[in-house]
């Protein structure tokens, strides 16, 4: 179970319950810490975020608003302060350079290309500088997705010196009329010495407008002394946290920027080229705690409507339970550009409702999919999964070149998502309403332990002490 799961949990039992004392506030206490001690959470700030939530959960209830709704309101506020909430800063629109630093395996040759695409959609014209002079398939990777990215390049595999290859890139772009300049600095397995010697020269040479440090979801604790050394090397300018849309132990990496006051700016959430976002920690919160993030998948479809024709992709629709085998065919279109089902549908919100048979369906079967809906009548592709019958369902496999088998599977599947979304669309609305109006109408449209044995966790929490 993962970070969110574990939070979610939590909520959900104050959402379920009738009767709201100390001893259920203690309860769900409980649950927040083991789900912040299992995602790497300073124990010490686990304490502190407990205390909040206990002492704030029985003041004056506000006029209007109930003891549940106060409750929850007041666990996700206590969570947002700590998950990057007062950190969160709005980037300059206009950068002229950034430097990217971090050890190795953070992810920083990747997030270079995805932040030289996401300012070209803005209109820039960026450039990459490949500084990494040591590890071997830097300069190939970085030129290949420069030119997958479509921005200049510069690198010099023949110089083992960083501080000249920056000099060289400079003197290059300059030449090329680039408006942002972007530094893949080279890592290490820890800060030594020549390392910090190295970004000295390279921060003296570029003179950065920004120094992001980027750091994998999966540091854990580890972050906060990352986001020290680094910041008296180059004086970092914020944090871009990576690989933070499948990791357990985000929270970690999340709050030791809290700790050290280190402003989140980016997060990767995927392994394709256009999976960066600003980070917003309103935002990610509702998403891993399962009220969705409409607004991002909203931008996401808007983005990409661009270049294909995905206007008719409206999310909405799911929430609606009016699920059908042509909106399944349009999401198999947007899956190509807004990323796997699975993603969008935690955007959604509701990813915890599904089943990992219903969020996991892979390209190839998706595509074997739209090869079955190709062969559907417009009258079939909108009406109810029993409408196509025994006779119905031996054409479309006939035209299809598939199976009366795997026609039978994808008229199951859809007949399972209709029966889902129904469900949530009947059980969900009050939750989301709720939220709505404790966030003034700014929220969206809503144990085993990794890594840490459970006797040792329980240990632990049972040493918290309440009043």
């Amino acid at each position: 179970m993962g970070f969110g799961d574990k939070l979610r949990d939590a909520i959900d039992k104050v959402k379920n319950s009738l009767h709201f004392d100390k001893d259920l506030i203690k309860e769900v206490i409980k649950d927040i810490q083991r789900a912040l001690i299992s995602s790497d959470v300073n124990i010490q700030l686990v304490l502190k975020i407990s205390k909040e939530i206990e002492t704030q959960a029985f003041e004056k209830i506000p006029d209007g608003v109930t003891r549940k709704e106060h409750i929850v309101k007041t666990c996700y506020e206590v969570l947002l302060k700590y998950l990057g909430g007062s950190q969160t800063q709005t980037l300059p629109e206009n950068p002229k350079s950034i430097l990217l630093c971090g050890l190795f395996g953070s992810g920083k040759t990747t997030t270079a290309a995805k932040l030289a695409k996401f300012y070209n959609k803005r209109g820039f014209k960026t450039g990459l500088i490949c500084a990494d002079v040591y590890r071997p398939a830097a300069y190939e990777q970085l030129k290949q997705l420069s030119e997958q990215v479509g921005c200049v390049f510069y690198g010099n595999p023949k110089l083992k010196n960083a501080a000249q290859v920056t000099k060289e890139g400079l003197d290059f772009l300059k030449k090329e009329a680039v408006n942002l300049i972007i530094v893949d600095s080279a890592g290490r397995s820890a800060l030594d010495q020549e390392l910090t010697k190295e970004l000295d020269e390279i921060n003296s040479i570029l003179k950065p407008e920004f120094s992001f440090l980027v750091l994998s979801a999966d540091i854990g604790q580890a972050a906060k002394d990352q986001a020290e050394k680094f910041n008296q090397i180059v004086g970092i300018k914020g944090v871009i946290i990576t690989k933070l849309d499948g990791s357990a132990k985000g929270g970690g990496a999340l709050t030791a920027c809290y700790i050290t006051k280190s402003p989140i700016y980016f997060i990767g959430t995927g392994e394709k080229i256009d999976d960066i976002e600003l980070f917003d920690a309103n935002r990610y919160l509702s998403r891993i705690l399962g009220f969705g993030d409409l607004q991002s998948l909203l931008e996401k479809v808007n983005e990409f409507s661009k270049d294909e024709d995905l206007s008719d992709v409206d999310p909405n629709q799911l929430l609606s339970g009016d699920f059908t085998f042509n909106l399944f065919k349009k999401q198999i279109k947007a899956a190509k550009k807004l990323g796997p089902f699975s993603k969008v549908i935690n955007m959604l919100g509701i990813g915890n409702k599904l089943s990992k048979d219903q969020l996991n369906v892979g390209q190839d079967k998706m595509k074997k999919y739209n090869y079955i809906l190709d062969s559907f009548t417009k009258k079939e592709l909108d009406s109810e999964p029993s409408f196509v019958t025994r006779a119905r369902i031996e054409r479309i496999a006939k035209g299809s070149g598939t199976s009366f088998e795997e026609v039978r599977e994808l008229i199951s599947h859809v007949k399972k998502m209709k029966k889902m979304f129904r469900q949530f669309g009947s059980r969900g609305g009050d939750m989301n309403s709720m939220m709505k109006k404790m966030m003034g109408g700014k929220m969206p449209d809503m144990s085993k332990l990794e890594g840490m044995d459970p006797k040792q966790v329980e240990e632990i929490t049972k040493s918290f002490k309440y009043k």
